[in-house]
């Protein structure tokens, strides 16, 4: 019989830890990241423009960035011409979204996750590459999806051509009113002040855990004590991310052009959105915490149970499928999963390589068919992959 107070801890303890575990770190790495975005987007448009045949790559190293950003920046300079096709594929292959942020901060928490996250960046980076220029090699395109050996059985692409302006200013801004904006846009001080404490404790958690392989986080409510302050500052972070999360009204997605055009123009915009980001992410997180939890209350089975069905070709196959949903709230869900040992590693790269996080929604709205066939484009080598790596027998 599952009681209340069960249930009341997995709540408390998935909030706490989605904040202190998740929350902090990818917070660091979203600044970070956004800021780099913004110091660099002008430079970026030149040199990509001027660099036809290193265009796959540069669009697989943009799409590599954590986040939605970089691949983002990319769908109007294809809108333009100004890019392959290949390029947009690539640059779709290499992108986790802001799944990354998750693998991320848990290699930060837990360094046995730094090998498999460098090594799923890399392998999604050279299928990237490589995919993109075996699409523009054989003649790929929206309107030509088998390229040299099918018919086309749509129209091309017509450049939005326009010299005088950059293709960074093709992207929307946002629209400053509504009750969201106002809360998004004065209370992201406040979340960065909570983020900033939990991010001291999560740093003194790492170290008293190093100290002691028993250490373990008491779950308290008396915030006069250390264990019950830590908690209430879980909470805390977690609600207020709740709160942006809900004030962005960006349920699946939270990126769009409108949040990259205005990071690209201010620093301040930087901050608000890179605090919305990392509350989209740590609602997703919280999310599949208890998903994850409720079913082993409920179903009354373990981790090791739950583990029995992520393996296998069926698994792959399933992590691709995944990947087709735009946005990036289902793919922070599967890549928790492999963070809580629930899928393979093979169905991991799947899941990275199928995925294009939110960066199909601004080529959803300029090309409709190059949105479609660019889902199906990424999905064929991340099955293909998946099935490479579960038969060599890779994992870690």
């Amino acid at each position: 019989m599952v009681t209340s107070q069960e249930i009341l801890e997995i709540v408390v303890t998935s909030m706490r830890d989605a904040f202190l575990a998740v929350t902090v770190f990818v917070a660091v790495m979203v600044l970070l990241f956004s800021w780099l975005q913004y110091a660099t987007s002008g430079r970026f448009v030149e040199y990509i423009q001027s660099k036809k045949k290193l265009q796959p790559v540069i669009g697989a190293l943009m799409g590599l960035t954590p986040g939605c950003g970089g691949a983002i920046v990319m769908m109007p300079m294809y809108a333009r011409g100004y890019v392959t096709y290949g390029t947009v594929v690539a640059t779709l292959i290499a992108t986790l979204g802001d799944s990354a942020f998750v693998l991320i901060g848990a290699a930060v928490a837990d360094s046995s996750f730094i090998a498999p996250m460098i090594a799923v960046h890399v392998i999604s980076f050279i299928v990237g590459v490589g995919w993109g220029y075996f699409v523009d090699m054989t003649g790929t395109t929206p309107s030509k999806p088998l390229g040299k050996f099918g018919p086309k059985v749509g129209e091309d692409l017509v450049p939005e051509n326009d010299e005088d302006t950059s293709p960074l200013d093709d992207l929307s801004r946002e629209v400053p009113e509504g009750l969201g904006y106002k809360i998004l846009h004065q209370g992201f001080l406040f979340w960065w002040a909570v983020t900033a404490i939990g991010f001291i404790f999560a740093i003194l958690l790492l170290v008293w855990s190093g100290q002691d392989a028993d250490y373990s986080l008491e779950l308290t409510y008396n915030p006069l004590t250390l264990d019950g302050f830590i908690t209430w500052i879980g909470i805390l972070g977690t609600t207020l991310s709740v709160i942006l999360y809900f004030a962005q009204k960006n349920w699946f997605a939270d990126d769009t052009e409108a949040t990259i055009g205005d990071k690209l123009h201010s620093m301040r915009e930087t901050m608000v959105h890179a605090a919305s980001e990392t509350a989209f992410v740590t609602f997703w997180v919280m999310i599949a915490y208890l998903v994850f939890e409720f079913t082993m209350l409920f179903a009354n089975i373990t981790e090791q149970d739950m583990s029995k069905y992520g393996d296998g070709v069926f698994a792959v196959i399933i992590a691709a499928t995944i990947g087709l949903i735009p946005g990036c709230g289902p793919q922070i869900i599967a890549i928790t999963a492999y963070t809580k040992d629930m899928i393979s590693y093979p169905a991991l790269a799947a899941n990275a390589i199928s995925q294009d996080g939110d960066a199909l929604f601004p080529l959803l709205v300029r090309h409709k068919a190059a949105s479609l066939w660019a889902t199906v484009h990424t999905t064929i080598p991340a099955i293909l992959v998946g099935v490479v790596l579960m038969v060599a027998g890779v994992s870690f």
